[in-house]
């Protein structure tokens, strides 16, 4: 398989980066493990054991973190810096997540774990787009009113939309809403016209399954 100079950066990029270096993958694994519980007191014992495993940095549990924060620059690059750290903790929140893509009424659109539970709600999406299309951080009533119905916060919804898609390990969308999410549309209940060619390449990799 031939990989392109972009492509051969990104992965140098991110052997640099993640935790671990040379690390044994099994001692990394055991090490993640510990920290990906969230719990302080194994997040300390992670980063006690990870220089007695040949682990070279300063603080393991922090490096992950970033590798994980680097990791989500990949897909959010474009817009991450425009969220405040509670939504950039949501987007993080579906990395590697199975989830449901779903229009839920007048709330509008929104992400759960397809185990259940909200992973981005109807109101944070919503933000997230907004911030997005006026591309600022802090925004105001003004800011949602110039973009609302206008062509950058439906450009930003997709935007949003694919990043998170790209984020997680596949999100299943209903045939009866792609239309409404400006997805595709079916005209025999199986074969899918894509309106964009970024959820086309979605569906081929199997981020974005439609049932």
């Amino acid at each position: 398989m031939k990989i392109t100079r972009r492509q051969l950066r990104g992965l140098i990029n991110e052997i640099r980066i993640k935790p671990g270096g040379d690390m044994d993958p099994e001692y990394s694994e055991k090490l993640t493990g510990l920290v990906d519980t969230g719990d302080e007191a194994f997040i300390t014992q992670a980063d006690e054991l990870a220089p007695l495993v040949g682990y070279a940095g300063d603080s393991f549990s922090k490096d992950l973190k970033a590798y994980d924060q680097v990791s989500i620059m990949g897909a959010a690059g474009e817009f991450l810096h425009y969220l405040t750290d509670d939504l950039v903790k949501k987007l993080m929140s579906v990395k590697g997540e199975d989830l449901r893509y779903s229009l839920y009424g007048w709330e509008g659109f929104g992400f759960d774990f397809a185990d259940g539970g909200s992973a981005i709600s109807p109101d944070d999406f919503y933000e997230m787009q907004y911030r997005i299309a006026a591309k600022k951080r802090d925004i105001d009533d003004d800011d949602i009113a110039k973009h609302e119905g206008m062509s950058s916060s439906v450009a930003a919804a997709h935007k949003l939309a694919q990043a998170v898609m790209l984020l997680s390990r596949k999100t299943t969308v209903s045939r009866y809403t792609i239309t409404d999410a400006g997805i595709g549309e079916t005209y025999d209940g199986v074969t899918i016209d894509f309106y964009n060619l970024s959820y086309k390449a979605l569906h081929k990799a199997g981020k974005l399954v439609i049932v």
